[in-house]
């Protein structure tokens, strides 16, 4: 599709907001860009946004802004879970609960160590944070040394299923 102008907010807000999950299609969105260079660049990014979606299976609708991260981090799959087993050790452990303490420390993470904005992400009182985010007691020592690696480790299993 084509936008005459770059939205204001983020286009996958736009498009959530504009239509009704649809029953079976899912939709991934290239960055906006210009030209003819720009529909290359968007056509790109929508198929790396398919790509990461069809690897999580999460919503109907995945915009490339919102997994630019983890796309080329995931581009091999089998390297990039390796890579998340030996990050998070214990918590890269399949399971309701160590899914629960892994998304815990990733929104914590991403809310620079905020407990009551990671609690409000998450919609759990700051208490449970505090509690949770002990989890990092379990994280292979190296790993504590690299917020950057654990920040992306955390971000794959996000992405990831198994």
């Amino acid at each position: 599709m084509a936008v005459p102008d770059r939205p204001s907010g983020a286009l996958a807000d736009v498009v959530r907001a504009a239509l009704a999950p649809p029953a079976g299609p899912h939709i991934a969105l290239g960055p906006c860009a210009q030209g003819v260079e720009g529909m290359r660049r968007s056509r790109h990014g929508a198929r790396e946004a398919e790509r990461v979606a069809r690897m999580g299976g999460k919503d109907w609708l995945t915009d490339y802004g919102e997994v630019r991260l983890v796309a080329p981090a995931t581009a091999d799959p089998e390297h990039a879970r390796w890579f998340v087993r030996e990050t998070l050790g214990p918590l890269a452990a399949g399971g309701t609960r160590m899914r629960e303490l892994r998304e815990t420390l990733r929104v914590y993470l991403a809310t620079e160590r905020s407990p009551r904005r990671a609690a409000d992400g998450l919609h759990v009182v700051r208490n449970t944070v505090t509690y949770r985010v002990r989890a990092e007691e379990l994280l292979p020592g190296s790993t504590r040394e690299e917020p950057m690696g654990l920040h992306m480790a955390l971000e794959i299993a996000q992405t990831l299923p198994g």
